[in-house]
Order: C-alpha cells, then structure tokens, then sequence
C-alpha cells in the first residue's frame, strides 16, 4: 500500500464496508489470511484492502493512483484517520 493517495478510515462495522465497497469490483481471490478473511476490491486508479478478524469490526486499506480515483469515497459517513481525496 505504497499509493500515493490514502483513504484509511478507523475500525468500520459490516454495513459500512458494503457502503464502502458497493461501487468497487470484488477480486476473485481466496481469503489472504485465514484468520483473518481478506478480500481486495478495485476500481479505476483504486485498490482497496478489507480483513476482519471476527466478521464485526473490519480493518479497510486503500491505495489510489490519483486524488480523483477517492472522490466517490468522500461522502461516505465514515471516521477517518486519513483522507487524501
């Protein structure tokens, strides 16, 4: 997660990770961590990163190519800890 654009909110709960990840393409991937189910989304210009250790609390990383590609994520209703859009 080198992007030079992050969007990287704090712990999401299960429906804000469907708002989160609506407009984005799941990859077809098996889990990353089997402790830990990671699934990876993308977008134009956007790479998005979402792992739970107990399906409740969600970890999200995101990674863009350019400031743009974070525009739909703005209006999200979502505490972050960085926003670079």
């Amino acid at each position: 997660m080198g992007a030079d654009y992050l969007p990287l909110p704090r712990k999401l709960t299960a429906p804000q990770v469907e708002q989160h990840t609506e407009a984005l393409h799941l990859v077809p991937l098996r889990p990353f961590w089997p402790w830990a189910p990671t699934h990876f989304y993308v977008a134009p210009g956007l790479v998005v990163h979402v792992s739970s250790e107990d399906g409740e609390a969600f970890d999200v990383w995101a990674g863009a190519t350019h400031r743009s590609a974070l525009a739909p994520l703005a209006y999200l209703l979502i505490d972050w800890n960085r926003f670079d859009g």
